[in-house]
């Protein structure tokens, strides 16, 4: 008797557990957008820039990280962000020359990891 309300315990345990982890809400991935600008609007070579990514369509917790992947030719540079919330996450960045640079948005919240393309055009 004692071991069938042992088994039933763990049971109905791991279906609690189960239920809890189902019951989080499924992200569109198609629906994320996320928007980047840049202080001072016109950015200029050898100055610093700051960066902001603002993402939204989907629910983003306070855990959630970002980093800022600035393309200088074919090499990466990466940047960790900060999470201000509300979905919001700010860097800078000094470009080395005038050009248009590709900036990819790395967006991880729990188990999902988005990326993002963006362009910044640097005078």
């Amino acid at each position: 008797m004692k071991q069938r309300i042992v088994t039933l315990v763990l049971v109905l345990s791991l279906i609690g557990t189960m239920m809890a982890c189902s019951s989080e809400e499924p992200v569109d991935l198609e629906a994320v957008q996320a928007e980047l600008t840049t202080n001072p609007e016109t950015v200029i070579a050898g100055s610093e820039a700051d960066m902001k990514v603002t993402v939204t369509g989907m629910k983003v917790s306070d855990t959630a990280r970002a980093t800022f992947d600035v393309r200088i030719g074919d090499e990466p540079v990466l940047m960790d962000a900060i999470h201000e919330g509300d979905g919001v996450f700010s860097g800078a960045f000094t470009f080395p020359g005038k050009g248009v640079y590709t900036v990819y948005i790395h967006l991880y919240e729990d188990d999902i990891h988005i990326t993002k393309k963006k362009q910044v055009d640097v005078q």
